[in-house]
């Protein structure tokens, strides 16, 4: 392992909860809907006048004469889903609303607008201005003064570990910084103290003894002059690096593979770390605990539960013993140690060996496949009786055995079974990424229950255009940052698919006796660790899987059951058969559970957002990944150029079929792929969505859907060359026959008029048609004159022109049908 220094700076005084603002919360904050209209205000440039005073921002969204109509398509997805209409539908041509909003927490804020919106999201103009802070914060102007950030100091200090398994090869040059509107993605963890909550902890001989070590002059220094000026000191990259550039090779190593390990765990997991990576014997941590702690490398907690719990409430005192400050934590930089493998050499010892086979990822292929889904399942009827009911023994599945535990049941938010076929049969993709496929779509409000979860599923409105629209990379990070911190343990219930038993402590009741989100908790921070390590890992090398798996146990063996090793019995745990636990310190035992959970992840989500490239044995074994240049744009929010994205991938795309066909029934289908976004959204424009036929993405040119997209001003000119323009030149396909026929149709369109619900009045020449005008009101209920002797008249009006004929004298001759 190598551990090297990374650029830091001072804090800015811009409140934390500012800094941490992220798209994926002004989501979570206005809705899908709302902060997608949000977001185009921002990037369109009408928010204008921003200042910021603390926490709190402020501005003015100035939304021109072309933008009332898509409040209007806003405010109707809004009634679709909370049967609320939000927005007053009188629009001015140019409109200006002042809004303020203090960002409280991530997922609460207050907003004052003067569109006095009352709903439980925050509107449209707040989720402008909250994205113009994220986009843009350069163009607030603040009330308070503000400080210059420190430049970050070079140097470098190496630590090169004791690890047979991987090799340690020389870190590659940092990459030159990229200012990008994405931020990097969150990983959560554990909170400890800083330095400057430490040192006010220690009294003035632990002061002098650490200012020794930092070469701090202290003579005439009293306590509170003596912690400033270390304070000082200690926020000074330099400072860090240069002790730990002169400490010990194993006090290095040890600090390199705790930092690596997250950088907070308790005594017991640090010696099997420490042992684990064979660094010496229990006399020696001791040791170098006593060293790395005399120069505040690491930290240990303090015994006073009362002031742990004051410092950080959400932490439990029993969670965390030792820890690595903040600001050493941002000084120093840890390269993962990784083993190349090469997938050009045959693997196997046997007689045959075999080149292992590539599986790369498609770039963007998830949104794709994601839309396609969507429409699959718009409309879809739920059975009342397939509702998700709470976790009882009726939905587990096997008996109960003598111990007194039950299979795990399956997580709320996992698709129905009749679900999961009928959209197998229209999306034949694998049943773990349809499975995956919904629960994201869901989480996104993307696919939603109508009607209180009776109706059917219904998709979003402009699904279409923010899965494959201009600003899919948006959608693409916004989702996955979503998925990051999605509450859910599907990942630790796909092990049951394996031949894995995972098994939790029953109730008397034959009830799972599990805390309320216990399980989601601890497959989150899974998640979430497994993910923080693998940002690490450099990107286009082939690794090894099975030296990495094998680093990661020794780093971290209890990623996934950290917290029930806290119970004398635990609540949940994996067996490979009945009355035999898997136990997590055990290298074999490990392989089985959590090597397969990090096998999952690999070749199941991470491949599926197209992070990495696999290479499988002939018999579907993880051998070998290499992560993609989609790791620096989901992992650390650096923009994907063009160029960054290999060959073999873009090879993916190119089309191999037109991009559009005529079914017989005279459906159009048009593969459901970003670069057909052009076709797919000049056509939603006049034709109606019929879901997913073969497929692709089908539609349905009616006359009711032309009449609506001409009433609403489309061009259908733009149709015809569309349309032309994907047909195959020089074949009598059906695609030219619609062609043709659509010609006609829209030629004679108006010609034809369809008048229903009036009536029908005949007179026997000219004159008798004048002599009725002339004493009856005839001319206001006419509709419209077909010919001088006959009129279509109101359905209403009849009646009226009755009494009046015979108030003087005449009565007419009726004909009505039955």
């Amino acid at each position: 392992m190598c551990l090297h220094v990374g650029e830091s700076g001072m804090e800015d005084v811009v409140p934390g909860v500012l800094q941490r603002l992220r798209e994926a919360d002004i989501i979570g904050l206005a809705g899908l809907a709302g902060a997608s209209l949000g977001q185009e205000y921002c990037r369109s440039g009408h928010v204008s006048t921003t200042r910021r005073q603390g926490a709190r921002l402020s501005g003015i969204v100035t939304i021109p004469d072309m933008f009332p109509a898509a409040e209007s398509v806003y405010a109707i997805a809004e009634q679709g889903m909370d049967g609320k209409d939000t927005v007053d539908p009188a629009h001015s041509s140019v409109q200006h609303f002042v809004v303020e909003v203090e960002v409280l927490s991530s997922t609460m804020c207050e907003v004052v607008c003067s569109c006095e919106k009352k709903a439980a999201l925050i509107c449209v103009h707040a989720a402008a201005l909250l994205y113009q802070w994220v986009t843009r914060p350069h163009v607030f102007i603040s009330s308070l003064p503000t400080t210059e950030s420190e430049p970050g100091m070079s140097g470098k200090a190496s630590i090169e570990a004791n690890d047979p398994p991987v090799s340690a090869e020389p870190p590659a040059a940092h990459a030159p910084v990229v200012h990008s509107k994405y931020a990097p993605l969150p990983f959560k963890h554990q909170a400890v103290n800083t330095i400057s909550e430490t040192l006010t902890q220690f009294g003035l001989s632990e002061l002098r003894a650490l200012a020794r070590e930092y070469g701090i002059a202290q003579s005439g220094l009293s306590k509170q002059q003596m912690t400033e000026t270390m304070i000082e000191t200690l926020h000074q990259p330099e400072a860090i690096r240069h002790v730990v550039s002169v400490l010990e090779k194993p006090q290095r190593q040890l600090l390199a593979a705790f930092a690596l390990a997250g950088g907070s765990m308790s005594d017991e997991d640090l010696r099997g770390l420490f042992e684990r990576f064979s660094l010496g014997n229990t006399g020696n941590l001791q040791d170098m605990l006593v060293a790395l702690q005399a120069r505040l490398l690491i930290v240990r907690t303090s015994f006073s539960h009362s002031l742990q719990q004051r410092l950080h409430p959400g932490v439990s005192p029993l969670d965390i013993s030792w820890y690595i400050p903040q600001e050493v934590r941002e000084a120093l930089h840890v390269a993962l140690p990784v083993t190349p493998f090469n997938v050009e050499v045959p693997y196997g010892k046997g007689p045959d060996p075999a080149l292992p086979e590539l599986q790369l990822a498609e770039t963007g292929g998830l949104l794709a496949d994601l839309l396609l889904v969507a429409r699959a399942l718009d409309g879809f009827p739920l059975d009342p009786s397939e509702k998700r009911a709470q976790r009882s023994g009726s939905l587990l599945a096997g008996r109960t055995p003598s111990d007194g535990s039950l299979a795990l049941p399956p997580p709320e938010d996992q698709p129905a079974s009749a679900l999961l076929e009928a959209l197998h049969a229209l999306v034949p993709r694998p049943l773990a990424f349809l499975r995956f496929a919904v629960r994201l779509l869901r989480q996104a409000d993307i696919l939603y229950k109508e009607d209180g979860w009776q109706a059917g599923m219904r998709v979003l409105a402009n699904a279409a255009q923010f899965l494959l629209g201009p600003t899919r990379n948006d959608a693409l990070h916004e989702l996955f940052t979503q998925w990051v911190n999605q509450p859910s343990y599907a990942e630790l219930y796909e092990l049951s698919e394996h031949g894995i038993r995972v098994r939790c402590r029953a109730t008397p009741l034959n009830q799972p006796d599990l805390r309320r989100g216990e399980l989601e908790q601890e497959n989150s921070e899974a998640r979430q660790d497994l993910l923080a390590l693998l940002a690490q890992v450099p990107v286009g090398e082939w690794i090894n899987f099975s030296a990495f798996a094998r680093f990661v146990y020794r780093l971290r063996p209890t990623f996934l059951q950290r917290r029930q090793r806290l119970f004398p019995t635990p609540h949940w745990w994996i067996e490979q058969e009945e009355g035999r636990p898997l136990h997590p310190t055990q290298l074999a035992d490990w392989l089985r559970a959590e090597g397969r959970f990090l096998a999952y992840l690999l070749q199941g989500p991470l491949h599926w957002w197209g992070l990495c490239d696999l290479a499988i044995s002939s018999g579907t074994q993880l051998l070998a990944f290499r992560l993609t240049p989609m790791a620096h744009f989901l992992f650390h929010g650096q923009a994907l150029s063009a160029s960054e994205v290999p060959e073999a991938q873009k090879a993916v795309f190119v089309p191999s079929a037109p991009a559009l066909v005529v079914s017989p029934e005279e459906h159009l289908l048009i593969a459901s792929q970003s670069a057909n976004w052009p076709l797919i959204a000049c056509v939603e424009y006049f034709a109606e969505n019929k879901g997913v036929q073969d497929e692709k993405l089908a539609y349905c040119l009616t006359a009711r859907s032309l009449s609506e997209a001409i009433g609403q001003g489309r061009n259908p000119g733009d149709l015809l060359a569309t349309l032309a323009n994907a047909a195959l030149p020089g074949e009598e396909s059906g695609l030219r026959r619609l062609l043709a026929s659509l010609e006609r149709r829209i030629a004679n369109y108006g010609r034809t008029r369809l008048y229903t619900d009036v009536s029908l009045l005949q007179t026997a020449d000219v004159a008798v048609m004048q002599q009725l005008a002339a004493i009856t009101s005839l001319y206001d209920q006419a509709i419209r004159s077909i010919h001088p002797t006959l009129l279509l008249l109101k359905r209403q009006g009849v009646e009226r022109l009755l009494e009046e004929l015979k108030r003087r004298g005449q009565v007419p001759l009726l004909h009505e049908e039955g």
